[in-house]
């Protein structure tokens, strides 16, 4: 009897501590980098529901499909305290067409070639609550840093592009500055969340194509914007912009900045699920590559 009275409590805490207290949609989903947030950015919201005496861990899995190629992602991440994100996301994905010349030869031997990246994050918020201040204009604000490693194996798409004297390196970190801030009712009675962000990287989209370039291999700040409306509790629409870096116009290939509109559900707060069409415009040696990307995110 000493032993069930001991361990009702016990189980009682754990509940507890695992919990997950804060309201519907406030962890956002996990983004294409595997940090909290919308689509294709993060915000500054700490990933899961939980309050600052609660652990709550999430898993992702991400498609985006656009007209050359497309990409997977599996994420998971673990929110402690609604202080620190900790998170590991791996993309993988399939280039699905050569790049041809002016005459109709391959110019690229592009087609079935691998793209993919290991992506380890941290996010710390600083101070404010996107959410509990609502009676004044302080942010929620987080720093975060994520650490980019290729995947570099036979076939893929980097040492290729090494290989072409493109100036990319394997691996890099980008770290970022956040605020968010939900307006409650700001935006005709309907609750608004408002995101920005300021990332210094010198990533070749978000990494997939590798870092830096022939002439290009320093690090610049790049803005990314997220908005999203509330229709319903657990029903959300908005509108995300990333900035890209240009670092491989030497050797011939363009980036856009990304952009996209979205919708998400949050049925409840054990998962979500999120559509969107996204524009990349021109991804590397590929253009007009504007798709659709699908998440769900479990939260435990």
């Amino acid at each position: 009897m000493l032993g069930l009275a001991l361990s009702i409590p016990m189980a009682a805490h754990a509940d507890d501590v695992m919990g997950k207290g804060r309201f519907l949609a406030t962890g956002g989903i996990q983004s294409l980098d595997g940090a909290a947030g919308g689509g294709i950015n993060p915000w500054a919201v700490i990933a899961g529901y939980g309050t600052d005496q609660q652990i709550n861990p999430t898993a992702s899995f991400t498609n985006v499909t656009l007209p050359d190629f497309s990409v997977n992602q599996l994420a998971v991440s673990v929110g402690i305290y609604n202080r620190l994100e900790l998170s590991y996301a791996y993309q993988t994905g399939t280039l699905g067409s050569n790049v041809y010349g002016p005459s109709g030869t391959v110019a690229l031997p592009l087609d079935g070639m691998k793209i993919g990246q290991h992506i380890f994050g941290a996010k710390l918020r600083l101070f404010g609550d996107a959410v509990y201040n609502s009676n004044n204009l302080l942010p929620q604000v987080a720093i975060g840093v994520e650490y980019k490693k290729d995947v570099t194996g036979g076939n893929s798409l980097v040492p290729a592009l090494q290989s072409l004297g493109a100036g990319v390196e394997d691996h890099g970190t980008d770290v970022y500055l956040s605020a968010t801030k939900v307006l409650i009712g700001g935006f005709f009675g309907y609750n608004w969340l408002i995101n920005g962000n300021l990332r210094y990287t010198k990533a070749n989209e978000t990494g997939l194509l590798g870092f830096g370039g022939v002439n290009h291999d320093s690090a610049h700040i790049k803005p990314e914007f997220s908005t999203a409306v509330l229709l319903r509790p657990d029903v959300a629409i908005g509108y995300e912009y990333k900035g890209m870096s240009n670092n491989l116009s030497d050797a011939g290939l363009k980036q856009s900045s990304w952009q996209d509109v979205f919708v998400a559900y949050f049925p409840n707060k054990s998962v979500s699920l999120a559509l969107a069409f996204a524009r990349l415009g021109n991804v590397g040696p590929y253009t007009n590559q504007n798709g659709v990307y699908l998440n769900g995110t479990l939260t435990f």
